[in-house]
């Protein structure tokens, strides 16, 4: 039997699972660089909204969390690893641009569920929704990867498996979308749901259109490094994670390999005219 191209396992289910792809010193140093970022980020979420609770940073490289330069070194650099670059260009069967970080922890003092969700409903009615997953499915089209990695043992990530290419079947619908989407956080329910059980220094490589969730409990730890990415050939623009003016700044990228340094000029050279406009 041929082994499956990474695109085909991709288009086919919608996600790769990609095991011990750090460890040992590199997944430590890793994980203590967005622990100071998140603890700059809980100092300052705590003066203005104390008591309250969040589950996610957007973007922690950002130049208002970096705390030492070493830090956003070390997180821009895992952002242009071979090893996760390596993967969606497999998928992507092409060039990539980075596109944006996410820090994923659980809360402090509640847990829910996650919703159930496609990306895509963010921007989108259920009718354009509908015409953009036949369009991805008859165009061979991936408009992006996520690629979770977990930095301590967790089980917070839950996907449909072969849901990125179709639209919701009848009882996915119910627990995605029906009665104003009441049931999205239904701690069960949702049929043929795959949880991944990762371990420190696993990854997961995901379709976000298809259907998926996290959960957030506060007596689960969670520490999960999302790094997005986006095809250099059809990249993805928007009003939130891809504004990032700092990389225009002249010492953003001092300190960087020569080869995260070119990986990121293609991703100035992509959305530069998009900052400017946003400026």
């Amino acid at each position: 039997m041929d082994r499956k191209s990474y695109k085909e396992m991709f288009n086919e289910e919608g996600y790769i699972y990609l095991p011990k792809l750090l460890s040992g010193e590199q997944l430590q140093t890793l994980f203590g660089a967005c622990e100071r970022m998140l603890e700059k980020y809980t100092e300052e979420w705590d003066r203005k909204k104390p008591g309250q609770d969040f589950h996610s940073i957007r973007n922690i490289h950002s130049p208002k969390l970096v705390q030492s330069e070493q830090d956003k070194k070390i997180i821009l650099e895992t952002a242009a690893d071979p090893r996760f670059v390596g993967a969606v260009e497999q998928i992507f069967e092409g060039p990539s641009l980075f596109r944006a970080t996410t820090y994923w922890m659980n809360p402090r003092y509640s847990s829910m569920e996650g919703n159930w969700h496609r990306d895509s409903q963010n921007t989108m009615s259920e009718e354009e929704e509908k015409v953009y997953l036949r369009n991805l499915k008859e165009a061979d089209l991936i408009r992006g990867v996520q690629l979770q990695i977990a930095l301590v043992d967790n089980d917070d990530l839950e996907y449909v498996p072969f849901s990125a290419n179709r639209y919701d079947a009848p009882e996915e619908y119910y627990y995605r979308l029906a009665d104003q989407r009441s049931h999205s956080r239904d701690a069960e329910g949702m049929p043929n749901a795959k949880r991944f059980h990762m371990k420190a220094g696993d990854a997961v490589a995901f379709n976000q259109v298809g259907l998926h969730r996290g959960r957030y409990h506060a007596d689960n730890p969670r520490r999960t490094l999302m790094l997005t990415y986006t095809p250099e050939n059809n990249p993805i623009f928007d009003n939130s994670i891809s504004i990032q003016p700092w990389f225009l700044e002249e010492a953003y990228m001092d300190g960087l390999s020569p080869r995260a340094v070119t990986y990121f000029n293609e991703y100035i050279r992509a959305y530069r005219d998009h900052w400017e406009k946003k400026r």
